[in-house]
């Protein structure tokens, strides 16, 4: 009798829910029915554990099927991030590798104060030590090699505060 309801019951969901999918767009419709096959298969699993007929490992596998679903999503992101590290070069191998340009060794104080960013005459007092240290740390922050900047910007911004902190130094 129990049996007889429980089929009813789903025969009228399955109806219900045919009627719905029917008014959805092929994609929704799609998500939706592949959802719902992976729920089924999991409670199927888990009924069969419940009642004994399988193993409760089984039933614990078939369940975190979904989840490795997204796991798989995951790791495949991280996949060129992975293959990177490990085609770095190793020591003692020779790989041919593009390096950025060589750093200019020379530049006037109107060209740091502007790598910088910093507004003012150096001769006059109006930029101190403490100001060109602030500014070389919010930028060396954003263009530093480690944090996905790359080494001739991260040498002209140290290039530029060495540069200005000598000129305060020097009377």
């Amino acid at each position: 009798m129990l049996q007889s309801i429980l089929l009813i019951l789903v025969v009228i969901g399955a109806f219900w829910g045919y009627r719905k999918l029917g008014h959805l767009d092929p994609k929704a419709r799609r998500r939706i029915l592949l959802r719902s096959a992976i729920g089924a298969v999991a409670l199927l699993l888990i009924m069969a554990a419940a009642t004994g007929r399988m193993h409760w490992l089984v039933a614990v596998i078939g369940a975190l099927i979904p989840f490795m679903r997204g796991l798989l999503g995951i790791g495949l992101q991280f996949l060129p991030l992975w293959l990177k590290h490990k085609n770095r070069e190793q020591p003692g191998e020779h790989q041919q590798h593009t390096r950025s340009p060589a750093p200019q060794t020379t530049m006037d104080t109107k060209e740091a104060q502007d790598v910088l960013g910093l507004k003012g005459d150096l001769a006059r007092g109006e930029i101190t030590a403490e100001m060109i240290n602030d500014a070389h740390r919010r930028l060396i922050q954003k263009l530093h090699p480690d944090r996905g900047g790359n080494d001739y910007l991260a040498s002209r911004v140290n290039l530029a505060r060495d540069l200005l902190l000598k000129r305060i130094e020097k009377p």
